[in-house]
């Protein structure tokens, strides 16, 4: 999540400065190639010996019992709901939104959108924290919501400067909730399958993410140079966003409480 913030609050400025985004790729590819013969040097391998029949069964038999599971598609769909605000309301158009509509400064637009991932860092930790403390995942997990709700309101409803970098900087602490949902599927399927619920969980967000943004795309993003009304059209904006966070805090009602506390009740 840090490493999201730095996406737009270092590379934000370096291409204001005249740096070619072609050169930013460049260095990103030569970092995660890095990472990758890293990688390769330190994971343990394994040695156990398969055929290839029964590498394919290994393979498909965990997600048989992920995807048999409707509470793994729940949670996929509230994470999905909660994570969108973030990676395609801000992170993808936050900018130019604030730019177009706000009349932010390329700079002002860059820092304000970076505060989101920023208020990541100390959300996902401090939410995750909560939850184990009081033992319970959907009290947590609802609170979030509703605070990310009340911040989109700030964001969207107020026409300054300062309630929106107030307002993004909540949202990011609070979106820090859609992390729950992670370990919620962890907790709803077998201890055999914890990995397999984990890359279960990222198709299901992303497929979400992939759904909703062409949607959010056509409906608002590709009217943001010909509105003359700027004010309607970010409020419109805020409100698609504050309607994703609403369906996801009704379909938490339906997640079983998967707490230690919650499983003794």
């Amino acid at each position: 999540m840090l490493g999201g913030s730095a996406g737009q609050f270092v590379v934000g400025p370096l291409l204001e400065g005249g740096l070619g985004w072609q050169t930013v790729w460049h260095w990103l590819g030569i970092a995660s190639l890095a990472v990758g013969v890293l990688l390769l040097l330190i994971a343990p391998s394994e040695s156990r010996p398969q055929t290839a029949a029964s590498e394919r069964a290994s393979l498909l038999a965990p997600y048989k019992v992920v995807f048999s599971n409707p509470q793994s598609y729940l949670c996929g769909a509230v994470a999905g709901l909660l994570f969108v605000p973030t990676t395609i309301g801000d992170m993808t158009w936050g900018v130019a939104f604030f730019q177009r509509d706000r009349m932010f400064s390329f700079h002002d637009a860059v820092v304000t959108g970076s505060l989101v991932p920023l208020g990541w860092v100390i959300g996902c930790p401090v939410l995750g924290w909560l939850a184990d403390r009081i033992g319970r995942r959907k009290p947590v997990l609802l609170g979030g919501a509703v605070g990310m709700l009340l911040s989109a309101a700030l964001i969207s409803l107020t026409k300054t400067h300062e309630p929106a970098v107030v307002g993004c900087f909540l949202f990011g602490i609070f979106s820090g909730a859609a992390m729950i949902p992670y370990t919620i599927i962890k907790e709803v399927n077998p201890d055999e399958v914890k990995g397999s619920a984990t890359g279960g969980i990222n198709f299901l967000t992303f497929g979400v993410t992939a759904l909703i943004g062409p949607i959010f795309a056509d409906a608002l993003g590709k009217s943001i140079t010909a509105t003359h009304n700027h004010v309607t059209h970010f409020r419109d904006s805020g409100l698609f966003w504050m309607a994703s966070i609403t369906i996801a805090i009704l379909l938490s009602a339906f997640l079983r409480e998967t707490g230690p506390k919650g499983r003794k009740a």
